[in-house]
């Protein structure tokens, strides 16, 4: 979403193109855990007053918004292994497509850090209705900058043909890798697949609260004297996601309406307090499951970087 995948200029279109990097595999990484798992305008309208919120929850939401939400706090173990583990694999898939005669630029390594924030990029546990800037979202729309979105591919120094190629070639590598990866442990797969459930879980019970609906309602509300018949926020951006370079008159004008609504209506407020709870329930009830899930990381860590070694040395 906005608020995390596209920052104010000084993200620069550098740190955009990791981001899709990084993206890029995990989403490989995934779909093979996936695999293997399988086989075993305006504030004129709407109601004057803000959306309820809930009792004795905004000061535990703001110490949350610095600290994380609970299942990003409590998978943050898991985090540090999944790093060692992608960075493996990353060697893995990198030396196979060197072996094909492909030469590729080093990946960086990535860390804890940089995998929570494109978990949140992806989506999980974000705030789907917050911006890092309600100016930058009326002065440059929902790309929040002025130079728009980033119609180039990252430069790597080599001709684009062959790094296509290359790149393609290390992301099958990197499938395959992944899948035989996690063939190898059924119980890291089963763990895995059991915090995806506490994910779409906490996705489903936040969307579903009486307070988050009556928050979008009063956002919609304030939508429509503008003239927009949008759901949410999210309906309204979708519009413009392969609009390339600065957004036009359209967009603004829409974009401009959605920021003075989202203030009103508290939206980004709302949401993040119903998730904080929802979230802090799911943790309390399923403490096992996340020991289980950061001890199979762990073991997935060890085997990853095993793996690694015997490819350099093969």
């Amino acid at each position: 979403m906005a608020d995390d995948t596209r920052s104010d200029d000084e993200a620069g279109g550098g740190e955009r193109a990791a981001r899709r990097r990084r993206r890029a595999l995990l989403l490989v990484m995934a779909a093979a855990v996936t695999l293997a798992g399988c086989s075993s305008g305006g504030s004129g309208g709407g109601s004057s007053a803000p959306a309820a919120t809930p009792s004795g929850a905004p000061a535990a939401a703001e110490a949350a918004r610095e600290t994380g939400l609970p299942l990003e706090t409590a998978m943050l173990g898991d985090a540090e292994s999944q790093a060692v583990t992608q960075n493996a694999l990353n060697k893995i898939a990198a030396k196979c497509a060197r072996d094909q005669g492909y030469q590729l630029t080093e990946r960086p390594p990535v860390t804890a850090a940089q995998l929570l924030a494109d978990r949140k990029a992806q989506g999980s546990g974000s705030n789907p209705y917050a911006q890092p800037s309600a100016q930058a979202l009326k002065d440059f729309g929902y790309a929040g900058s002025e130079h728009g979105r980033d119609p180039k591919p990252p430069e790597t120094g080599q001709p684009p043909a062959a790094d296509a190629a290359g790149r393609n070639a290390e992301t099958k590598c990197a499938k395959e890798a992944a899948i035989r990866h996690t063939a190898a442990d059924p119980a890291m797969n089963a763990a895995r697949g059991r915090i995806r459930e506490l994910t779409t879980q906490a996705d489903q019970q936040t969307t579903a609260d009486s307070r988050l609906v009556a928050a979008l309602a009063q956002w919609s509300g304030c939508m429509r004297p503008s003239g927009y018949t949008y759901a949410s926020p999210t309906e309204a951006e979708q519009q413009f996601e392969k609009v390339v370079g600065a957004a036009g008159a359209q967009e603004l004008a829409i974009a401009r309406a959605d920021a003075e609504c989202r203030s009103s209506s508290r939206l980004a407020d709302v949401w993040y307090q119903v998730r904080l709870q929802v979230e802090q329930r799911l943790v309390e009830q399923n403490a096992q499951v996340l020991k289980d899930a950061a001890e199979a990381d762990k073991r997935a860590a060890q085997a990853a970087s095993q793996a690694a070694g015997q490819a350099a040395t093969g």
